[in-house]
């Protein structure tokens, strides 16, 4: 190996963690994105022309999270917080990561890497399915927590076998896992890697059951829908009345969980939040109060009681984008939502640019971006969703690099 050729290895190493790293937790998730920033720091510095040509091309995206980058220093800075500069660094390094390893990812990572990355991401997520289901069955049959105990780790939520993650940030992590499988089931002609996928999508279909999270079952019916649309073929059919059924028997298993003999007290809790939320933004309609503005807002009285039975209870708006809108205003927020539509217009136009093999992976991701699309309806992302999000742009990029470059070798010859 020589010192050349170090930061690309560097590089694929560190995109193979971070692409897996929400299966795991929040900590490796952080962990993988500082490892990516890392590495696309080191081969853009020894590839110094590659960011500018990348971005040129995407100039749009670049110049929306510019601006939403000062207006988060802007709207901490007239809110008084203590450390503005690490509020706003807090709030967009998602951004920052998105705008250095995307021409890193795109122009530096070739078709075989791809190959051995997602051979390894999808080899990894059914060692995760395995594990999960194995501990869900241990915990649902004999009310053991053995394989959290091996690991040190405490299960978040008490009535389900959600691993270690609050439920909703998982199911959205599951989906993702199970969109790659379906992939490597459809591409693959080898028979033990269908077999192998085929029961890892079933282990996920379970996990999303007993997870019963209301969002991830609107995901499912939404994307199934999509994929139906957008292929129009027999076997998108069933691909669609699965995601249907899958998503009826999970409203009956969350009704087993959860025994409604009074009203859903976590929908009363959403409502209330969304309420105080929305008097939030009228408060300061145009810069927001700042980061995190809305862990300001306080619990309603008739829910304290709920609210002290659950874990990682911190006070949103249960909203992602009234998050942003409570927090930098309609200025902010409604540039953030310019920005979340830009980038899903990226991921369209890879899904309409890819070559035949690469076809079906733009449409997963398109997807992918869907499904987040539909969460930020009824929760706020975290950071496994961010690197979700991240991941799908990613890859949408070097797509839309892949068909230039096919472009190109067809003039030339």
């Amino acid at each position: 190996m020589t010192l050349t050729s170090t930061p690309l290895t560097l590089l694929r190493c560190s995109l193979a963690l971070f692409i897996i790293s929400p299966l795991i937790n929040v900590g490796p998730v952080n962990i993988g994105a500082f490892l990516l920033l890392l590495s696309s720091l080191l081969w853009l510095s020894i590839n110094p022309g590659r960011w500018w040509g990348f971005w040129r091309e995407h100039l749009q995206l670049l110049l929306l999270m510019s601006v939403l980058l000062a207006i988060f220093f802007i709207a901490n800075q007239l809110n008084a917080l203590d450390t503005p500069m690490e509020a706003t660094f807090a709030q967009s390094r998602w951004l920052i990561l998105l705008t250095l390893a995307a021409p890193a990812i795109a122009r530096g990572v070739d078709v075989d890497a791809w190959k051995k990355i997602l051979q390894f991401a999808v080899i990894s997520v059914l060692f995760a399915v395995t594990t999960y289901c194995l501990d869900a069955a241990l915990y649902l049959g004999w009310d053991s927590n053995l394989v959290l105990n091996l690991l040190d780790a405490q299960r978040s939520d008490p009535l389900r076998p959600s691993w270690v993650f609050n439920p909703h940030p998982f199911s959205r992590t599951l989906i993702a896992a199970l969109l790659l499988l379906i992939g490597a089931l459809t591409l693959t002609k080898n028979r033990r890697v269908k077999q192998a996928c085929l029961l890892g999508t079933l282990g996920l279909g379970v996990m999303l059951l007993l997870g019963a999270v209301r969002t991830a079952l609107l995901s499912l019916a939404v994307i199934a829908a999509y994929a139906w649309i957008a292929q129009g073929r027999g076997r998108a059919l069933v691909g669609l009345l699965v995601g249907l059924l899958l998503g009826v028997v999970s409203l009956w298993v969350r009704a087993f969980i959860f025994p409604q003999q009074d009203p859903d007290r976590s929908l009363q809790f959403r409502i209330a939040l969304f309420e105080q939320g929305m008097q939030a933004f009228q408060e300061k309609p145009w810069l927001g109060g700042g980061y995190q503005a809305a862990r300001r807002i306080l619990w309603p009285e008739n829910l304290q009681a709920f609210m002290a039975s659950q874990t990682l209870a911190t006070s949103n708006t249960h909203v992602q984008w009234l998050e942003m809108l409570v927090s930098y205003g309609v200025i902010g927020g409604g540039l953030f939502l310019a920005l979340w539509a830009a980038s899903g217009w990226l991921v369209v136009q890879a899904q309409r640019q890819a070559t035949r093999p690469l076809r079906l992976a733009a449409l997963l991701l398109l997807l992918n971006w869907i499904s987040l699309t539909v969460a930020g309806f009824t929760t706020v992302f975290r950071e496994s969703e961010w690197a979700l999000w991240i991941i799908t742009l990613l890859a949408a990029s070097w797509l839309l690099e892949q068909r230039g470059l096919s472009a190109a070798a067809g003039s030339d010859r």
